[in-house]
């Protein structure tokens, strides 16, 4: 079993290197009534080693527990500032985190609840040092059974097709590298062959990192024979692609969750960005 590891580039203070990670489960398990978080602080450890500057979570169905979660998270994994944003689809809950420093700032944070987010949208602005413009971060969790909304999801996050954005989520639906064999799944899957919400994003510019750079292992669907196993959590973004530096999926918490972390290596220049 291998794992993907980040290596962070040298950089100057007008070449800031930011690396993302995206999804991993909620993580507590219930033992006799109580909540055993030993599975979760596995997995905070298999993210602290992608050493990561931002990091956007589906599915912190954290319940109650949702706060002091957060505020445990932030601190083991070294992150100064957090946002918790309810679900409104069973507390699948969306967070997102940000190691704040000399060359990385948070503006704002905005989140959209109601049509057309099944969950909802976290949309973090961020100040990159040497970088004229704001950054959108955004973390998003794809309707899990409903191939119109998630159409309309994509179409809604193409707004921001003019300013600069990272789109992470969980797509909920193939991409359109996704090279698969059908026979045999599980019928109830067929909708996630559904590539219009990936085309959308597409069309308006939001570039599929791992498509980019030629990754096509699945973040799903790899522990059970009659599971789709495809690209289900993804990062897009309409940075320039000679910026994105590195990318990989996480195969080493397998025992961890259904879901296998994301994250990508962007090295920020001179060049150009969507709105220049």
């Amino acid at each position: 079993m291998s794992a993907a590891r980040t290596s962070r580039a040298n950089t100057t203070s007008h070449r800031p290197d930011t690396q993302i990670a995206e999804r991993i489960e909620g993580g507590l398990d219930d033992e006799g009534g109580i909540n055993d978080d030993a599975r979760l602080q596995q997995q905070l450890a298999l993210i602290k080693r992608l050493d990561c500057d931002l990091l956007g979570l589906q599915e912190a169905t954290w319940g109650a527990r949702s706060p002091r979660t957060a505020e445990a998270v932030a601190a083991e994994l070294g992150m100064d500032w957090k946002f918790l944003g309810p679900s409104n689809f069973y507390g699948c809950d969306l967070a997102a985190f940000v190691r704040v420093g000399d060359h990385l700032t948070v503006d704002d944070v905005t989140y959209l609840t109601g049509p057309p987010f099944v969950h909802g949208l976290a949309n973090v602005t961020l100040r990159i040092k040497g970088h004229p413009r704001p950054v959108q971060f955004l973390v998003g969790h794809s309707a899990p059974s409903a191939p119109t909304a998630r159409l309309a999801e994509a179409e809604m996050i193409t707004v921001h097709r003019k300013q600069d954005a990272i789109y992470v989520a969980d797509c909920n639906a193939i991409s359109l590298t996704d090279d698969l064999e059908v026979s045999g799944i599980d019928p109830v899957k067929a909708d996630k062959l559904d590539t219009r919400p990936a085309q959308a994003l597409a069309a308006a510019g939001l570039l599929d990192v791992g498509a980019l750079l030629g990754d096509r292992t699945p973040t799903v669907g790899h522990h059970r024979e009659d599971s789709l196993a495809f690209r289900c959590d993804r990062i897009h973004t309409n940075l320039p692609a000679a910026w994105i530096t590195g990318y990989g999926v996480e195969t080493g918490g397998d025992h961890l969750s259904d879901h296998r972390p994301v994250w990508a290596e962007i090295t920020f220049g001179e060049t150009g960005g969507p709105t220049s």
